[in-house]
């Protein structure tokens, strides 16, 4: 019995959340080459052909090695899946595997607001069992959650859930724009970078991600001061950093004896209360008693 094929034409892989890395396309290919197809991809039938639901990057390295045709069962499995579905199990493959922060952000983006929709659907119905089960699983993508997908969801991917929340935050904040020209930049997979890009307009978005990637900087802080949003920071001196250092780990009865040394007062949390508490008048007699000279700011 001839085993069936499908050819690799007949595939659709576009629309998907997460574009194909070339470089981790070669290294799977590399991998197929030597070793074989270690798991299947996942199709399912569509307007005379077939959309691709799970194994992106293993369909690229076919691609690259020339194959044509896939034989079903060994390289490629045919799912009935509904489109709801599929989206589900690219979510579940892509969530559980090796991506960016960028990716991460966007794939948790679209699995909380998947959630949420289905969450809305089953309160909105009158069935209690169906309400429950949902809280157990979502048939669909295989994930369990709880009330709060965030905390689960941490649990899950393991990272911190103010991590999970701050990278849903950060998908929702960028530029759709700005997602594919972040692509091959190092701060696509920093989520410190990432959250600093997100807090900006978009319109500065697009500034900063341009100035990245033609050089004139290497993170958003730099980028931040090119464009103008920010005023370069004054370099400070070693030796007064050394002593700010210090300053912070000196007691109270240090710091008031390097005040003395160097003729100056030093006000303690006590005393800088008071001093808080007094008008101009006061405030001058103080420091006449300890032989400075004090000037009011609020006088032209």
């Amino acid at each position: 019995m001839t085993a069936q094929t499908i050819a690799i034409s007949q595939i659709n892989d576009s629309g998907r959340l997460r574009p194909v890395d070339p470089a981790r396309a070669e290294a799977y290919a590399a991998s197929i080459d030597a070793e074989g197809l270690a798991q299947p991809i996942r199709v399912r039938p569509a307007n005379g052909g077939y959309i691709l639901v799970t194994g992106g990057h293993r369909l690229a390295a076919m691609k690259l090695l020339g194959w044509t045709e896939l034989t079903v069962g060994r390289h490629v499995i045919v799912v009935d899946d509904s489109e709801d579905a599929a989206a589900g199990l690219e979510l579940v493959e892509n969530l559980f595997s090796g991506m960016t922060a960028l990716d991460r952000a966007i794939f948790l983006n679209e699995a909380k607001q998947r959630y949420e929709e289905k969450r809305t659907k089953i309160k909105q119905s009158k069935r209690k069992d169906q309400q429950i089960q949902f809280d157990k699983t979502i048939p669909e993508t295989g994930i369990i959650f709880s009330e709060r997908f965030t905390k689960d969801a941490a649990k899950r991917i393991g990272l911190s859930e103010a991590s999970v929340q701050e990278a849903v935050h950060i998908a929702k904040a960028l530029d759709p724009q700005v997602i594919p020209q972040l692509r091959g930049l190092m701060i696509e997979d920093n989520q410190n970078e990432l959250k600093q890009l997100a807090a900006v307009d978009r319109a500065n978005q697009r500034n900063i991600v341009k100035t990245i990637k033609v050089g004139e900087a290497k993170t958003v802080a730099q980028a931040r001061v090119v464009i103008g949003v920010d005023k370069p920071k004054k370099p400070q001196p070693r030796g007064y950093l050394g002593l700010l250092e210090e300053w912070s780990k000196a007691t109270d009865f240090e710091r008031k004896q390097y005040m003395e040394d160097v003729g100056l007062v030093f006000l303690s949390n006590g005393l800088w209360k008071c001093w808080e508490k007094n008008n101009a008048e006061e405030r001058e007699r103080f420091m006449a008693k300890a032989g400075l000279a004090y000037i009011d700011k609020a006088k032209p």
